[in-house]
């Protein structure tokens, strides 16, 4: 079974790398720029795990995580940003997301986590 991800980003070459990356890498990805088109993508392809930037221009980082809850209730939700490491583990504990993965890592190592976090959810 291909992982369905939903990568949102604002960033149209931060999206078009996630995307190619990940689909190279065996997943079944599906790209969003803005908060705003995130709910009719999900409610569309059911994904298992929603891996999202933080720096979207259309909402404060809490309403993209609230957003990205109410828009994939059984997915994973997983924080994706620039941020620092420790900035973003806290915002995962803070807001209740799965997981987070920083923007430096490559997409080799995004994917292993991607299916780490999907494997530790069951």
């Amino acid at each position: 079974m291909k992982l369905r991800v939903l990568v949102v980003d604002d960033d149209p070459l931060q999206l078009e790398l996630a995307q190619r990356g990940l689909e190279r890498d065996g997943f079944e990805v599906h790209g969003v720029g803005m908060l705003a088109g995130m709910r009719e993508v999900a409610a569309r392809v059911l994904p298992h795990i929603v891996l999202v930037d933080l720096n979207l221009p259309d909402a404060p980082e809490q309403r993209v995580i609230a957003t990205a809850r109410a828009a994939a209730p059984g997915a994973l939700l997983v924080l994706y940003s620039a941020w620092e490491d420790s900035k973003l583990r806290a915002l995962a504990r803070e807001h209740g997301a799965d997981g987070f993965i920083s923007k430096s890592e490559s997409v080799i190592n995004i994917g292993r986590r991607l299916r780490e976090l999907h494997q530790g959810a069951r």
